[in-house]
């Protein structure tokens, strides 16, 4: 029988191999996105975003663990997209959220974390579990958790959605950040659609 932290550190040399593979190039069909600082490491998987571009709100797979000696606390207003003129877009409230938009179980059914560790974090303890935007047709998880706190090593996943950028289209870059209380700047994803 193969100890459970070999195993742990086998899923940890994977991810990682996966992380550097899906970092590499500016190859088409890209769809996961890292970025870190000395505050920590912010993920983007893109696998729903493009298939949403023509909605009033992106779905986006985040994932954020903090590395930093602080606590950090993420809230909705931690996230946020620009485009290259500087506009921002922000994550919507629920209750705007499900007046103009359609396809939460059908992204729930479709959502991957592909290359973002969360089970890594849960399996030892370490996820801070969110639900920033519950699916009403779910048995379990219909109740709203929109704020995390986060200690050091400590990560999150979850399923964001964003006012889509007007200037939203393949190839053209956008930017995702992410800045909690706790961490001193943003961490900034440069990010794109194929």
């Amino acid at each position: 029988m193969i100890p459970r932290r070999s195993i742990l550190l086998a899923m940890v040399a994977l991810l990682a191999v996966v992380a550097v593979v899906a970092q590499e190039g500016d190859a088409p069909g890209r769809i996961l996105f890292t970025a870190e600082n000395d505050q920590g490491t912010v993920w983007a998987n893109l696998s729903l975003t493009g298939q949403r571009t023509d909605e009033p709100y992106v779905p986006m797979v985040i994932g954020v663990q903090n590395q930093s000696s602080a606590k950090l606390k993420l809230t909705r207003e931690s996230f946020w997209l620009s485009d290259l003129e500087g506009v921002i877009y922000t994550v919507p409230s629920v209750k705007e959220w499900r007046k103009n938009y359609g396809h939460a179980s059908l992204d729930r059914r479709l959502l991957t974390t592909g290359g973002i560790p969360w089970e890594v974090w849960a399996r030892s303890g370490r996820f801070g579990s969110t639900n920033f935007f519950p699916d009403l047709r779910a048995s379990r998880g219909a109740t709203t958790r929109d704020v995390v706190t986060l200690r050091r090593g400590f990560g999150m996943a979850d399923l964001l959605y964003f006012e889509r950028p007007r200037t939203l289209a393949p190839g053209k870059p956008f930017f995702l950040a992410v800045q909690g209380e706790g961490w001193e700047e943003p961490i900034r994803l440069r990010l794109y659609i194929s």
